[in-house]
């Protein structure tokens, strides 16, 4: 998340610190064009440049006239998303003790747990009981939960923007795997393996 910033902040650390943002989309923008108005025309530069680099990533044929087309596509489908589309994240309102107890509630360890939280398991392969299970933890309604898996995965939110390792995301893994990878006890294993679908 968009941490509290100094104003007397150089361009260069602004660009620095949104560049390795998890999400670039339109909240993030909006709250460093806010934060650093002085800053605007670099920031929203900056915001093109990385949807034109995520765009040449995946299509690594078309040339780079299209490629800036489509991220200024991009720019402006994300700018002009209403904020209701964001999805909320129902685990964001858990402190490390209210974690650890849902791990326990679930009877499942905090490994597996951060795995459901940065969305490093495929949805499609999580249990439709378990998963209501967690909504029921949560507090939340099963749709909203599923909506919430079913994003792209999560960077690891403590990575400082300083790090000389280039952040990035974990692949994702099917339950079954996340099961056998978790360190879970034999008992564990078996009563989520029971719930497969």
């Amino acid at each position: 998340m968009i941490a509290e910033q100094p104003p007397d902040r150089s361009e260069e650390e602004v660009l620095l610190a949104f560049s390795v943002e998890p999400t670039h989309d339109r909240k993030t923008l909006e709250q460093y064009l806010a934060d650093y108005p002085e800053h605007a025309k670099a920031l929203i530069a900056c915001s093109i440049e990385l949807m034109v680099d995520a765009t040449r990533s995946v299509e690594t044929v078309a040339t780079s006239d299209n490629a800036v087309d489509r991220a200024w596509q991009r720019f402006q489908s994300v700018v002009s998303q209403p904020e209701e589309a964001s999805v909320i994240n129902p685990f964001a309102t858990l402190n490390p003790t209210s974690f650890k107890s849902l791990a326990k509630k679930l009877d499942i360890n905090n490994l597996m747990l951060i795995r459901l939280r940065d969305r490093a398991i495929v949805a499609a392969t999580i249990p439709r009981h378990f998963v209501q299970r967690l909504a029921a933890g949560l507090g939340a309604t099963t749709d909203a939960v599923m909506d919430y898996l079913r994003s792209p995965p999560a960077m690891v939110s403590g990575h400082s923007f300083r790090s000389t390792v280039k952040p990035a995301v974990t692949e994702q893994i099917t339950f079954e795997k996340a099961v056998e990878t978790s360190q879970l006890t034999p008992d564990q294993q078996e009563a989520l393996k029971a719930l497969q679908d």
